[in-house]
């Protein structure tokens, strides 16, 4: 918010002379965009098939139903809401449609409510929201694997977000606030859900029993 411009210098080292975004057209990276739309929809039926089974069926080995849970309202608050919701009030047009990069739209700062756009507006981003919820798969995992589970996911999380910068479709500071918004909500929430798990884990074990008595 004190150096706006930031956003306009990091976005034109990504375009042309012409004023476009020529790496958008690049068949490798588009498919890396679209991989990391896809990855969601791959991801999200599985945790909730194997809470599903937990209710059923409850195994030990399998995910623990506190964890499975805190992982699905993870997504349904961060990408499904938090960002969806800043995207509508916020208004900021992307940078392929401002007048820097040949668009007939104004730029406007990261935070300051605009008119500019109304619908798939460019803060925050919401490919940057769900690639840096993947952190959230290492607190599924045991303790002793999430360090290097983060670790591997970095590389992955940096691709899929600056991807959205070199294609125009988002400015540093829609994937930047993005990335520190959805980590607050996971620390929140991951607290929320591991301060209460044994009783989460407890009423599913329960519900297990009824269903097979």
């Amino acid at each position: 918010m004190a150096f706006p411009g930031i956003d306009l210098v990091v976005s034109r080292w990504a375009a042309s002379a012409a004023g476009d975004f020529p790496l958008s057209r690049e068949p490798a990276l588009r498919a890396l965009r679209d991989f990391n739309r896809v990855l969601s929809f791959c991801i999200l039926p599985c945790v909730l098939a194997l809470l599903i089974m937990q209710a059923i069926a409850p195994r030990r080995r399998l995910l623990r139903p506190h964890k499975a849970l805190f992982f699905l309202t993870y997504y349904a608050m961060g990408p499904g809401l938090l960002i969806q919701a800043l995207k509508r009030l916020i208004g900021r047009a992307r940078p392929y449609d401002i007048t820097d990069f040949g668009g007939t739209l104004p730029f406007t700062p990261a935070w300051q409510v605009s008119s500019a756009c109304s619908r798939s507006c460019s803060f925050a981003s919401g490919e940057s929201a769900t690639a840096i919820a993947l952190i959230a798969l290492a607190l599924l995992l045991p303790l002793q694997w999430r360090r290097l589970a983060i670790i591997a996911l970095i590389p992955l999380i940096l691709a899929f977000s600056l991807n959205r910068i070199v294609f125009g479709a988002h400015f540093l500071s829609d994937v930047v606030l993005a990335w520190l918004l959805m980590l607050w909500l996971m620390t929140w929430l991951w607290a929320v859900f591991a301060d209460n798990g044994e009783r989460i884990d407890a009423a599913f074990q329960r519900l297990g029993r009824r269903r097979n008595p």
